[in-house]
């Protein structure tokens, strides 16, 4: 090989290969006349990257609370902003999986769960604690549609660029064999676009170094990663770490922190009370966002409905039932993972109240039936209150439901009618019912509303999993009074109050508090004895229709008898 800068244009072939002794080894020189091509092998050139101070982090296993500075944030694929995390049990889990299975074992890694269970922003948190003196960490965020946020940590240095497959081998042979390797890859998919990535990552991860060691972890995106050849898990040693989705506890807890309330206080605007209490204003805009911290921190109740309707508009028979969490992320947004019963494993559910009654109002029964099929049994009586909501909104539009008390003896029944989703007072016709559902959520209001205008006839029901539930008449005379006040108005010569509530509960069900006494006299229901008018009952499906069994197994499966169905 001989040095470009040594060459001169009128150089011939033999010329070079005379100077350089080589002239034997091709067996003749070229002769004159011949034409010479010369090829320039360019230097590998050094990718050019962002670069600021980074202070030290220290995760502390007792900690309630982590701060994530906006500077840390920058050009990382999460948001660029400050962000204080709450620690619950999860995100420790989370953290001491990623130091001792994959930074101190050598497993290759896998976080789990559904979106919005604050995976990536639990890992960023891990990234800034690992010991940089021993350790380079490289933070790759990939995404389908933009450039790939890189982010690398030496020592006392954050360095970023946006870089793309072409540049992941550069990026993962980084050069410096004084460090240990870490590589943790964000919001992966199983999608193909990642293929290569995966690939090219995991044979890194494979090659074997005798003094440094190379770490890998892939923060997933999704509940599943799909399936893994068995001979890749063995050659990798690889272990998964599934995390639960938020529950209401965790919101509350992690609220009454007041940088972090104050810091998504705007998101919270599901009861459209600025003055509400705190608690309140956690609670409603739980029934939206559910198990999904995202949905709860990032997002407002009107952005929430709008995504959650939108996917449960996608809902297919085919991705739903057999595909489940795996299928498009516009579908894995309706799922969450929740303890299962046994307080160790995790289960599949619907993601949020308001996803469950979307799902029973708007799908058909075959699709609700293959979507319970991915649910599984859970102890937490706010998600089978979900699963009863669902299957109550999806009977009514397609079948008839029976009222029966705790003995299981028909009390009542609702026939089949058109459902409609308002929180005013719609058309009425006057030859047949109709179901109102509002559309916002009020704690201790009404679920569905009956409306025979024909018959003069109202029933306003309340849906609930739990032993216990409030009675706060003015939600419900509220509407009453719309109704008084509109052009649909007529007078009412029966005013029903029903609770639907778990057959396994009815028995001690009771009606914990009463507010607003008096306000239904005009109906002809006496002050202060209202709680007495209320009417509780559990629902069976009649058996004339496709809902049928598949309340049964639903039912069965959430530790409700089919007599609540």
């Amino acid at each position: 090989m001989t040095d470009v800068e040594q060459l001169e244009a009128t150089w011939e072939i033999k010329d070079v290969l005379a100077v350089n002794n080589m002239t034997e080894r091709f067996g003749c020189a070229p002769t004159s006349r011949q034409i010479h091509v010369l090829v320039v092998v360019p230097r590998k050139s050094e990718l050019g990257w962002q670069s600021a101070r980074l202070r030290p982090h220290i995760y502390d296993p007792g900690a309630k609370y982590f701060l994530l500075e906006k500077e840390v944030m920058d050009d990382s694929g999460l948001p660029p902003s400050r962000l204080m995390l709450y620690c619950r049990p999860m995100f420790h889990k989370q953290i001491e999986f990623m130091l001792k299975n994959v930074l101190e074992e050598g497993h290759l890694g896998w976080i789990l769960g559904s979106p919005g269970t604050g995976k990536s922003a639990t890992a960023m948190a891990f990234a800034l604690t690992v010991d940089r003196r021993a350790w380079v960490v490289t933070w790759i965020h990939v995404d389908k549609y933009l450039g790939w946020r890189c982010v690398r940590l030496v020592g006392d240095e954050r360095k970023t660029r946006v870089i793309d497959i072409t540049e992941l081998k550069q990026v993962l042979e980084f050069g410096d064999d004084t460090k240990h390797h870490l590589v943790l890859v964000d919001d992966w998919t199983a999608a193909d676009s990642f293929t290569d990535l995966t690939v090219m990552c995991t044979e890194w991860f494979l090659q074997k170094d005798i003094v440094m060691k190379r770490r890998l972890a892939f923060i997933c995106s999704v509940a599943d990663r799909g399936k893994i050849s068995d001979n890749l898990e063995l050659m990798t040693r690889a272990m998964e770490c599934k995390l639960w989705s938020w529950t209401l506890d965790e919101y509350l807890e992690a609220t009454s922190n007041d940088d972090i309330f104050n810091n998504v206080f705007p998101y919270l605007d599901a009861s459209g009370l600025s003055s509400a209490d705190r608690s309140t204003i956690v609670q409603t805009k739980y029934y939206y966002a559910g198990g999904s911290c995202r949905y709860m921190f990032c997002f407002s109740t009107a952005r929430v409905m709008e995504k959650l309707s939108h996917a449960v508009d996608s809902l297919d028979v085919a991705s739903v039932a057999i595909t489940g969490p795996r299928s498009s992320l516009s579908l894995n947004c309706v799922f969450a993972m929740f303890k299962g019963t046994s307080g160790v494993s995790t289960v599949l559910h619907v993601v949020s109240g308001y996803a469950a009654a979307t799902i029973g109002i708007r799908c058909s029964p075959e699709i609700i039936k293959r979507f319970m099929n991915t649910n599984q049994g859970s102890s937490n009586p706010v998600l089978n209150g979900w699963i009863l909501e669902m299957i109550f909104f999806s009977s009514i539009r397609e079948g008839s439901l029976d009222m029966v008390d705790a003995a299981g003896n028909k009390t009542g029944n609702w026939m089949k009618g058109t459902l409609v989703v308002s929180d005013g007072v719609p058309s009425l016709p006057a030859d047949r019912h109709i179901w109102i559902k509002p559309e916002k959520w009020n704690k201790g209001g009404y679920d569905a509303i009956m409306v025979d205008k024909g018959k003069r006839q109202v029933q306003m029901v309340q849906v609930t999993s739990s032993h216990t539930h409030a009675f706060h008449i003015n939600y419900f005379n509220s509407w009453l009074k719309a109704l008084s006040e509109s052009r649909e108005s007529f007078k009412i010569q029966a005013l029903d109050i029903i609770f639907v509530v778990e057959s396994g509960k009815l028995k001690d069900f009771v009606i914990s508090t009463v507010t607003g006494q008096g306000k239904l006299k005009s109906f002809g229901w006496e002050p202060f004895k209202e709680k007495d008018r209320v009417k509780v009952v559990g629902i069976r499906r009649r058996e004339d229709g496709t809902l049928s069994q598949m309340c049964a197994n639903a039912f069965q499966l959430h530790g409700i008898t089919m007599r609540s169905c």
